[in-house]
């Protein structure tokens, strides 16, 4: 029993340790992009506007993740703390300052959020008409 518990300590040190070089790697890739891309820096000191990335929309700083998508989540019922866990390359800060965005700037995230779910009901008919991948069928003899 000791023995498991010993692996188990063992495992998430190299979770964290994993995490932590993660972090870093984003970061590098992050200012990778904004050297090739420009970028504008808005009012919050983790958000920007990447040129080409998500249209424009304002994202986290070194990552792919929208205001819009931060905002969704929690309309969803995660708070900040499942967020970074789902995005181990998050930080709470970030989480929060996504939030604050969106309370500064509700009408303009809003609009995001409409066009995003206008855009997914725009599915082809190629796609709504072949059957679904997740419909269980019997199998036939």
């Amino acid at each position: 029993m000791a023995e498991r518990t010993l692996d188990s300590k063992r495992i998430y040190a190299e979770l964290d340790t994993l995490k932590e070089e993660m972090r870093g790697l984003k970061q590098i890739v992050g200012e990778v992009v904004t050297r090739i891309r420009p970028t504008i820096q808005t009012e919050h000191p983790h958000i920007v506007r990447v040129e080409g990335i998500h249209g424009g929309e304002p994202i986290i700083k070194g990552t792919g993740i929208s205001v819009r998508t931060i905002v969704e989540r929690t309309r969803l019922g995660d708070k900040p703390e499942q967020i970074v866990d789902d995005y181990p390359y998050l930080t709470l800060a970030q989480v929060y300052d996504a939030l604050s965005y969106y309370h500064e700037h509700p009408q303009e995230i809003e609009q995001y959020i409409a066009e995003n779910k206008a855009a997914l009901c725009k599915t082809p008919k190629s796609v709504s008409s072949s059957p679904s991948i997740l419909t269980k069928t019997s199998p036939t003899s």
